[in-house]
């Protein structure tokens, strides 16, 4: 049985509707909730933008890939696929209305309500959502231009401490030699 039968079976069509309905407005609340709540927080409670991650990210890795043998000064260019992303706490409400008919029938309906909304904590003067988890940016692809990108095993050398520095294959890496 796959799951919409089993839905369709279980529930009837206004309430299958309803459930839907549901999903569709929990759906759209979690894509604005990024437009709500713009701000971005680290652990140690700093803003920080998708621009600074990146910056920070090409010094880090501009320092290290310089010291290694036969790199010479090398420039980083990093690209990201998506920016941060704040995942936000939910709480969610269910009740449950059930009404029996008056005649002797002994027909019962049953309403199920399903809310969702996101945690507010008090941050003195205002409230603010509850971050939960901060996804961190996703690579997409980083070009190292070096002096010594003629010799194949700094070629090498770079490309693997990229993809170890930064979680990514080496087919995301582009080491040019530098003019």
């Amino acid at each position: 049985m796959n799951l919409f039968q089993f839905f369709t079976e279980k529930y009837t069509e206004k309430k299958l509707t309803g459930l839907l309905l549901a999903i569709g407005l929990l759906g759209i609340m979690m894509i604005s909730a990024d437009e709500i709540f713009p701000e971005q927080k680290v652990a140690d409670n700093q803003v920080v933008s998708t621009v600074e991650f990146k910056h920070q990210l090409e010094k880090e890795l501009t320092d290290i890939l310089s010291s290694i043998d036969g790199a010479g000064t090398v420039k980083v260019m990093i690209t990201l696929e998506s920016g941060q992303e704040n995942i936000y706490a939910w709480q969610e409400k269910t009740t449950k209305d059930q009404q029996s008919s008056a005649d002797e029938s002994k027909k019962t309906s049953e309403k199920y309500m399903f809310e969702n909304e996101i945690v507010l904590i008090d941050d003195g003067s205002q409230k603010k959502a509850l971050v939960e988890k901060i996804v961190e940016p996703i690579i997409k692809g980083v070009v190292v231009v070096s002096p010594g990108a003629d010799d194949i095993s700094v070629v090498s050398d770079i490309t693997n401490a990229v993809g170890v520095a930064l979680n990514i294959t080496s087919n995301r890496i582009c080491v040019i030699k530098m003019k």
